[in-house]
């Protein structure tokens, strides 16, 4: 009986090809859409400093998928993280204004991580 091959996890499987790199990258990218797009609609009806945080994922993930680039890859990784923190703070110590779902933030994180490892990983792959 014939077997199927094993369809890799882009979010936790290697980076092994040229293939792998460019779908990963383009699944962080449209992770963060999907966030950007989630923090405008917040930002629209219930706290407008969010906007800000949506056009920021939304104009880096845009840079990511067509640029393939490390400089943004890093940048929405620094972002991430600050992301984090502040969620993290709100939810566990001062109770500033921002996030509070450490989950969302947590995720966002993961997906900057690949983006960074993915881009890194590109040009040793050609």
């Amino acid at each position: 009986m014939e077997q199927k091959p094993k369809k890799k996890n882009q979010w936790f499987g290697k980076i092994e090809s040229r293939e792998d790199a460019l779908k990963v990258i383009k699944d962080s990218s449209n992770g963060f859409y999907v966030i950007a797009a989630i923090q405008a609609g917040i930002g629209v009806f219930l706290a407008p400093s969010m906007i800000l945080d949506g056009v920021i994922y939304a104009v880096l993930g845009f840079l990511l998928r067509k640029f393939n680039s490390r400089v943004v890859a890093v940048l929405l990784l620094l972002f991430s993280a600050l992301s984090v923190f502040a969620t993290a703070s709100n939810q566990f110590g001062r109770g500033g204004t921002g996030g509070s779902n450490i989950v969302l933030a947590v995720i966002i994180l993961w997906a900057a991580v690949r983006a960074v490892q993915a881009t890194f990983k590109l040009p040793k792959l050609k």
